[in-house]
């Protein structure tokens, strides 16, 4: 079952970063060994999914590796050499005395770096059977999960094949401990007669890579497994979530009740507002990739989608200012709203290109309406405060902000989510407290002096 969403929500969320150097969700979680590892990773990140029985398949098998001491030792430039030597163009070393010997006759004459990259491949292939031949019995000892003992079995036939159990049993630690005959032998199977199994070894090393780097990810970082229901009603329960990228987050909790759908966010500038609702599109995002989420809990329904508005730009190109590319979007996401009634969808700082007045009516009537569609649950924040005044007193709306303590005239954050209405607005004194008016005041007595 499909999730929806859309360029927009990605880079809201920053799943990606745009430049070079930026941070971003995907390399906070990437912390995969192997590439094989890293692309999986990166599938996953760009196939959000509504199926429930799916991500728990996937929440059961991460969970395996977060509570049982089980491990693949896994080592990225011995891997990279494996798959090197595997796309060599070099055609497959026949299993026969007559032509081992040659090519080993031919190489000790004259060194080929073919055959050193088919003896160094196989000396690290065996390596990484040996450990995962140890892996499989040691994760056969602690009850694994179905799903990952039917890869584990794929694995187990591979190693059980003849001349890989040899080596498995017997592992060289140099090329000069293993005969031309058997390289010859193994450099046949592995290139050619046992090419697609091999292959599919390969992939379920990426993905045990993936599922063990997630539990590493949870024990290192603090996140959790989401909690899926599928109770009668939304249900949507944060408890102490935080935002990837801060060195000392302030851990927030939040919840949706059965009478409510919309939050109604206020607080002054720079109070957390935009990082709170960041931080809510990527709980419902990373939920439904069946990924551990930053929050000491998440109880969440499964949604159809996700789509935000926090970071929208002009786009002059179309002669749309920033105002009208604002209108564009929330007729595009009603739009949506007509197919589906199962999404979540983030307004942050609605109606913030054009005027107060045009703001506060747009903003009121938007809200409004958003608070009546059943089934959807809305984040709104607004720097037109006056307008929860005239929404009134409503079960549909819960009403949250941020606000700042003054510490000797000057503005401190406690980036705390709270319940009501804030009323603060430190504009001005953020303007004053950074002698921007004395400064301007000093431009205009310059210019007076050499008027005179």
């Amino acid at each position: 079952m499909t999730f929806q969403t859309d360029k927009q929500t990605i880079k809201d969320i920053e799943l990606y970063a745009e430049r070079k150097g930026n941070p971003s969700i995907f390399s906070f979680y990437n912390k995969t060994v192997t590439k094989g590892g890293e692309s999986l990773l990166y599938e996953i990140f760009n196939s959000p999914t509504s199926d429930i029985e799916f991500l728990e398949n996937r929440k059961s098998e991460i969970e395996f590796f977060f509570k049982n001491d089980c491990s693949l030792n896994l080592n990225s430039r011995s891997i990279d050499f494996i798959e090197y030597y595997l796309s060599s163009r070099r055609v497959p070393l026949k299993p026969n005395l007559i032509d081992a010997t040659f090519n080993a006759i031919s190489n000790k004459l004259k060194p080929d770096n073919d055959y050193y990259t088919i003896t160094e491949g196989i000396i690290h292939i065996s390596q990484l059977l040996t450990d995962a031949d140890a892996f499989i019995r040691n994760a056969e000892s602690l009850g694994i999960k179905s799903s990952i003992r039917d890869h584990l079995d794929e694995m187990d036939s591979f190693l059980k094949l003849e001349h890989i159990r040899s080596l498995i049993d017997d592992p060289p630690e140099k090329a000069k401990d293993l005969s031309f005959n058997f390289i010859s032998k193994l450099d046949h199977l592995f290139r050619q007669k046992e090419k697609e199994s091999f292959r599919n070894f390969l992939v379920v090393i990426y993905e045990i890579d993936f599922l063990q780097t997630m539990a590493g990810l949870m024990k290192s970082k603090g996140l959790s497994l989401p909690e899926y229901t599928i109770n009668a009603g939304s249900i949507f329960e944060v408890t102490d979530s935080f935002h990837p990228f801060l060195s000392n987050p302030i851990n927030n909790s939040f919840e949706f009740t059965d009478n409510n759908n919309l939050c109604f966010l206020t607080g002054p500038n720079m109070s957390g507002k935009s990082t709170f609702l960041k931080t809510m599109g990527l709980l419902v995002y990373l939920s439904h990739l069946g990924l551990p989420v930053p929050a000491k809990k998440f109880k969440t329904s499964i949604y159809d989608g996700l789509f935000t508005t926090i970071n929208l730009n002009d786009n002059l190109n179309l002669g749309y200012s920033h105002f009208y590319a604002e209108i564009n979007r929330i007729k595009e996401i009603a739009t949506k709203l007509l197919t589906t009634d199962n999404l979540v969808i983030i307004f942050d700082e609605l109606f913030r290109g054009t005027n107060v007045k045009d703001a506060y009516d747009a903003s009121l009537s938007i809200i409004t309406s958003l608070s009546k569609i059943k089934n959807t649950r809305f984040f709104v924040s607004t720097h037109i405060l006056e307008v929860a005044d005239k929404l009134g007193d409503t079960n549909q709306i819960i009403f949250k902000c941020f606000e700042s303590e003054m510490i000797n005239g000057t503005p401190e954050y406690p980036y705390t989510i709270k319940s009501g209405i804030s009323s603060e607005r430190v504009g001005m004194l953020i303007l004053k407290r950074e002698n921007i008016l004395q400064i301007l005041q000093n431009v205009l007595e310059k210019q007076t002096k050499h008027c005179l």
